[in-house]
Parts: C-alpha cells; structure tokens; sequence
C-alpha cells in the first residue's frame, strides 16, 4: 500500500485523531491490513495529512487499546492479531470459553504430581498437615497457539483417581465426573506482571513480556474448596471484560 497516496477527508464530527484511528481500524476490519502489515511512520503521517505528530500518537494509542495494532522500537507500528476477550462475569472454563469464541481448545500436560502443598495453599484449600493434592500445570492453547499457563492444586480427595491421561481435556468437566460436584463459584485476584524466562518460552514470547497473573480459588456444589488456580495470561492476546450493576456482582480492590 503506498501510504504516499493516503488521503482522509476530515470532518467536523470527531477529533482529527479519532478519525484517523477510525480510518485504520476499518480496513483493519475489512482485512484490507493484515495481520503483519505495517502502518506508516508517525512523520510520514504527519507530512502527508498535514497533522501534528502529538495527533498521530493519540490515534495509535486509540488502535493500541484496541489490540489491534502493536508498536516496537526498530519494528514500528504494525497489525497484531486481536486479543481474546474473556468475560469474567461468570465462572471460568477455558474449553467452553474457546469453543465459544470458534477456536479448537488444546492443553499440553507440563507436569503432574502428587505433592504436599505450601503451608499458605493448603490453609487456602482448607487441609489439614499431611494431606496431599494434585500439583497439574499445563499450557493451554487455541487453534495451537499458548495463551495460558496454568498451575492447579487440587486435593487429592476430591478426586482421588485423577490420572494425566485425563488431562488433555477440560479438567472442571473431569472433576465433575469423579466427584460428582460441579463447581458452583470461584474468587479471582488480578495482577499485572512481566512473565520470566521459563514462562515465557512456555508461551513463545520473550523474558520481561507483560502479562496476567489470576489467582483463583474454586468451590463446588458441595460447599468444598476444590481448587487453588495461578493462571498467566499473555498480555499480548488477552483482555478481560466484567459489567458492573447494582448487584449481584462483589467486587474489592486489593493492593
């Protein structure tokens, strides 16, 4: 695309900046830029539109927010596939969320143990000294890409025949099966984080990229805690969404 032919016909409507970022978030849309184009430089822009550079920034920051667009030093502005938009208004399941967004579920086992947990995870799942849980962490995929890494305690006496043959599928609906409780509701902690080597490889990005850190503790029908959940989340292919009402949300920050 020569960007030297670009021309928009500004109207009085909206800011110059929204404008611009309207006009590439549309054929961005349309498919007319791909994932992997580049946009053109902020002083091309600026020179051939005539617009100040400060305006530039405002209209990419727009398209950034969005996560559909990412800038780098010695890259520039380019088209990024679109983050994941995961509703938090109900509990969680990976699987069924994926399906509903139209992309293939996949989970690669890590590693799965039977361990004593910490002291403070077997106070947060209500067990006593000596009891043991379930230690499973597994990368989570869609259409074969990483976009979580998970890592489950889970007491062994909830299910105490949990196999890792068992894991490449949705592990809530196994549990299900096992034990005969559903899980009923979960409290989650956000944080924002920059994911180490290790992690980071795990997910095919580069040490110091940020992500997500969720910490999730689940009950099941049975009123037990069944679950204690760290969950990191790319940064780069999620964003998370919750509707707040008058009730029947609970919500608090934590520092």
């Amino acid at each position: 695309m020569d960007w030297n032919e670009l021309r928009i016909v500004w109207t009085e409507e909206a800011p110059v900046y929204q404008q611009l970022a309207n006009y590439f978030s549309a054929r961005i849309s349309s498919a007319e830029l791909k994932e992997g184009d580049a946009l053109p430089t902020e002083t091309a822009l600026c020179k051939t539109l005539g617009i100040s550079r400060s305006t530039v920034r405002q209209a990419f920051q727009m398209l950034e927010d969005e996560g559909v667009i990412i800038r780098k030093k010695r890259v520039g502005t380019r088209v990024c596939k679109p983050k994941l938009k995961r509703n938090i208004n109900n509990l969680y399941n990976f699987t069924t969320e994926m399906h509903a967004l139209g992309l293939a579920p996949s989970s690669r086992l890590i590693s799965f143990s039977t361990v004593h947990p910490p002291v403070k995870i077997a106070e947060l799942l209500n067990l006593s000294s000596g009891d043991t849980t379930f230690r499973i962490e597994r990368l989570r995929l869609a259409d074969g890409e990483p976009l979580l890494l998970e890592t489950a305690y889970i007491p062994t006496y909830i299910c105490p025949a949990l196999a890792k043959e068992q894991l490449n599928d949705s592990l809530y609906e196994t549990i299900r099966e096992c034990s005969g409780s559903s899980p009923m509701e979960a409290t989650e902690i956000y944080e924002a984080v920059m994911l180490n080597k290790r992690d980071a490889e795990l997910m095919k990005l580069r040490a110091g990229e940020p992500g997500f850190r969720v910490q999730r503790i689940s009950k099941n029908t049975a009123g037990e805690i069944f679950e204690y959940c760290v969950e990191l989340a790319r940064g780069d292919r999620n964003k998370f969404q919750i509707v707040l009402k008058n009730s029947g949300i609970q919500y608090s920050r934590v520092l």
